[in-house]
């Protein structure tokens, strides 16, 4: 379902009951350092529910991969694809999703890797074009990884051009600055509506891409994934 951001901005105000947020709690409970925070799982689980996505994309598997599929299922099921780098931590999780019979869910194991796109120099999943071709096109994207000191700009970079117009883009731990300079520099390059920066436990940025479309090149973008890799 295309929400505009007005619509997207009211499922993330209106939030979800507390018997939602009790499962929610439920889902996880035991979690590491790592998990998605509630906060988050509150906000994802909002989105959801008012866009009903059919195909989700979500970079980083683990217990968010238990929220998204949980939530596809009270609306009929789809499809959820997860990239992930160390899989085993992830390994729990999708024991249990593999068991919803509605959920056509997918872990795609893939190394982190320093390479030279027309974006810069960026830290990407290796190997993964095949695997988002064949699940996409994606109404939905989480984002929450890879680890903060690697830089998450490649992400959504490298499945733009996979995404139906009007996906939402959710952006984990939003208020770091190199988040921050994550969208900045997806919004040189797409045409993006910055729906909501959520100042929650981590700091949640919703985003609205608003027509189907390749990734632009920009020389800002380049200079500065340069610069960051000489300085960091």
């Amino acid at each position: 379902m295309k929400c505009d951001v007005d619509e997207l901005r009211a499922a993330i105000t209106n939030g979800i009951s507390a018997e939602d947020e009790q499962e929610l709690g439920a889902l996880l409970a035991g979690g590491d350092e790592w998990a998605v925070h509630l906060d988050t799982a509150r906000v994802l689980a909002a989105l959801m529910r008012k866009v009903q996505p059919a195909s989700v994309l979500e970079f980083g598997a683990g217990r968010s991969s238990l929220v998204l599929a949980r939530v596809l299922t009270q609306y009929g099921g789809g499809r959820l694809t997860s990239i992930e780098h160390q899989v085993k931590y992830a390994a729990p999780s999708w024991e249990r999703i593999r068991g919803l019979a509605t959920v056509d869910a997918v872990l795609k194991e893939a190394p982190v890797r320093l390479s030279a796109s027309k974006h810069g120099l960026l830290y990407q999943y290796a190997g993964i074009a095949s695997t988002l071709a064949a699940r996409g096109p994606f109404d939905f994207v989480f984002i929450d990884a890879p680890p903060g000191q690697l830089g998450r700009d490649a992400t959504l970079f490298q499945c733009a051009s996979m995404l139906h117009g009007g996906a939402v883009i959710v952006l984990d731990d939003a208020t770091r600055p190199a988040e921050q300079t994550a969208i900045r520099r997806w919004q040189r390059a797409l045409p993006l509506d910055l729906v909501s920066l959520i100042d929650n436990t981590r700091g949640t940025a919703v985003l609205r891409l608003r027509e189907r479309t390749r990734a632009r090149m920009s020389l800002r973008t380049v200079l500065g994934t340069v610069h960051d890799r000489l300085t960091n």
